[in-house]
Order: C-alpha cells, then structure tokens, then sequence
C-alpha cells in the first residue's frame, strides 16, 4: 500500500548477496556486479518503508544507540531528531538484508555515509557519479565511503581538505564514460569541437546559477562569432531532456533549446541528450575537442584524451578552483578567446596529449584501457567481499 506515495511493505526486506543503496542510476552499479551475487535495490526515491515485525523489533533495538550528538541541523532540532530514527531505520533494514556488501553510485548521499559509518558488518562502496569540487562542499558534511572508486588523484588530494573521510580510494576513470565508448573500430571524428551544456534548469535563482549562466552566455557568444570566421564542424549537446523539469528556466523564460537556437542557430548541429543511450560519450569520442563552462563530461572527454578548455567568465575563482590553468580560461576579450581556440586546434593532437598527461590522469586516470573500467571495479568488488571481516 501507500502512504503519503511511499510504498509501505508490511514485511520485512529479502535477503541479498549485493545491496544497491538507492536506485538512482542503479542500472549502471549492476553492470560491476558479478552475476554469482544475488542484487536488490534500496529505493530512496520516494523511499519503500517496510514494517515487518523483524524491522520493527531491530529498530526498537537499534534506539539505544541513538545519539544526541548528532541531532543538531540546520533545518532545526526536530528535523534532526526524525533523521536519526530514519537513519537507525535504514540500519535496521540493511542488517535483516545481510548483503555481502552495500554499493552506490550515489557517492555523495548523506544516508549512505551515515549507514556506512555505523553498519560494521558489512563493506560499504561508492563509484562516483560526478564532479566534486570545493565550492559545492557543504561545511556540515558527514561524507564518508569505505571504499572509493573515485575519478583520480584529485579526490585523494581535495577530500581531507574539505573534511571527507575515505579509506580506501581507487582512482579509476569514470565507470559511466567506460561503459557507453564507442568500439574503436566504429570511433570517427566528425567534429572538429563539441560545445557541452552547463544548463542550471529549475533549481532556483540564486547567485551560482546566475554567474554561471551568465558565464556561459558570454562563452557561447564567443564561439558564436568565432564560428562566424572560421569553417568548422560544431556540435552542441543540451544537457537537460526535452520537457524534462529543467528544460526551462523560469526565471529567464526560456528552454534550453530557445536558448542556444537564439545564439547559434544553424551555425551548430543542436544534439539532445538521451539518458537512454547516453550519447554524450560518444560525441565526445567523435569530436576533437570539448568547450565548456563547467561539465564533468569535459573532464571524462580529457580523460580520453581530448583537447579541453573550460570558460571562466564569471570574475571570480569561486566555481574553478579545482580547474587546472592549462585547461581554463577566464579573458572573455574575444581576440584573446579567439587566439587560445586556434592555438589549440593547431596544435598536434600527440604533442597535445604529451603535454597533458600528467593532468589527465590527475582528474581521470582511465589508465591504458578506458574500456576496462567496469571489469577492474567487478574484480575488486569480488576482493572487498572476500577479505572483508
């Protein structure tokens, strides 16, 4: 039954060998799942409430480990007090599963960390989904993963300083981008640039989406009148689906397709996203280099090697801090911008990758198999279990 479009099960939750914590993107975690574990899904989204007797008595259990230190947030004491019962909840839930191990690949959910730092008895794992940078990091957080399939060594080096505990990291690439690469037989460049989206969509107006959008106004104006002067091959890739919840910006009364029609027009092949297919992966292997404001799909693109730039127009340092120098610009004067697009399109696509292979694997460290990802997280899953006491 339902309440209040939950989905309430008056049981209790079947035993599996592999627990995926939340079922967003869930599709993608099953893939470095050996077919010898048994797999279930934990939906967060809404959540599916089970009530039978064992969860109830496992939790009334759970209460004594209810801990007044961790009641205090920002949204007020009684919010903070009804987070800790969900949280011994969950536990409760999870410790009548007994999985082997408990994998997301929602790295940065706040009741994954919280499970992971009180549930002992079984190995807890997370891929990362997407870019993490400073500017996002919330002071409060409590980000902790056992084990961490992150992007590189960025994430080694960023994590302590933001506070975030991890134990183990395991820099390997992005497991997304890895799984959704064209064959190589079938990879040809049809584009001499792919312009990715950095659409905010109907999250609000606050200050971030307005530098950020503005930024990429200014950026898009820019290759627009480079376009105007050079014979090239463009693609432009929208990020949000159409009549998706942020195809339009409210606050600007546009979507994303009126937006970018009224600045390129047909000087741009105009691509829409497809989650189904993921076709952003390869257009990116079919195109010579990626501009951007602030897209973790630029970093995946120049983890495999692609020419980079990313557009910093918003006068600040606030949104880029992580962003390397060699791969960013911030002159938003046009013959400047003009000059930094030529130089790199000039340059020898070998002498390019000399000159940038340290970085790339720093932010992407796909290895010499980019292909291989899904395979290399399988086998050390398999390990975890296996070693784990």
């Amino acid at each position: 039954m339902k309440i209040l479009s939950r989905n309430c099960f008056f049981k209790s939750p079947e035993p599996v060998d592999i627990l995926i914590f939340d079922e967003c993107n869930s599709h993608i975690a099953r893939r470095v799942i050996s077919d010898k574990y048994s797999i279930g899904v934990f939906n967060l989204r809404p959540e599916d409430f089970f009530l039978g007797s064992s969860v109830i008595f496992k939790f009334l259990k759970g209460l004594i480990s209810f801990d007044s230190r961790e009641i205090k947030h920002q949204r007020g004491f009684l919010f903070g007090v009804f987070r800790q019962l969900y949280y011994i909840y969950l536990k409760s839930c999870i410790e009548i599963i007994k999985p082997k191990a408990v994998l997301t690949y929602i790295d940065n959910n706040s009741r994954f960390s919280w499970l992971a730092k009180h549930c002992e008895k079984f190995p807890f794992i997370a891929i990362q989904n997407g870019m993490r940078s400073r500017y996002e990091a919330r002071p409060d957080s409590n980000y902790y993963v056992p084990h961490y399939f992150c992007f590189g060594v960025l994430e080694q080096e960023l994590f302590p300083q933001l506070g975030y505990e991890v134990d183990n990291y395991y820099p390997i690439g992005s497991l997304h981008a890895s799984l959704n690469l064209l064959p190589e037989s079938k990879v040809e460049q049809k584009y001499d640039l792919l312009v990715v989206s950095s659409w905010r969509g109907d999250i609000g107006f606050q200050q971030d989406v307005q530098d950020t959008m503005r930024s990429m106004k200014i950026m898009d104006q820019l290759i627009a009148k480079y376009l105007n002067n050079h014979d090239m091959k463009v693609a432009l890739i929208y990020r949000s689906m159409r009549n998706s919840e942020h195809w339009v910006i409210p606050e600007l009364g546009l979507s994303e397709e009126e937006y970018y029609q009224d600045i390129y027009g047909d000087l741009i092949e105009h691509i829409e996203t497809s989650k189904a297919t993921s076709n952003i992966f390869p257009l990116i292997q079919q195109s010579k280099m990626i501009i951007s404001c602030l897209s973790s799909a630029g970093l995946e693109g120049y983890g495999l090697k692609k020419k980079l730039l990313y557009c910093n127009f918003t006068g600040t340092n606030l949104y880029h801090q992580d962003i390397d120098d060699s791969i960013l610009t911030t002159n938003s004067d046009y013959s400047n911008f003009s000059e930094k697009l030529t130089v790199l399109f000039q340059q020898d696509q070998e002498e390019y990758v000399e000159d940038h292979k340290e970085t790339m694997q720093y932010y992407m460290n796909f290895g010499d198999n980019p292909r291989s990802v899904s395979t290399q997280i399988s086998q050390k899953i398999d390990t975890i279990v296996e070693n784990f006491k």
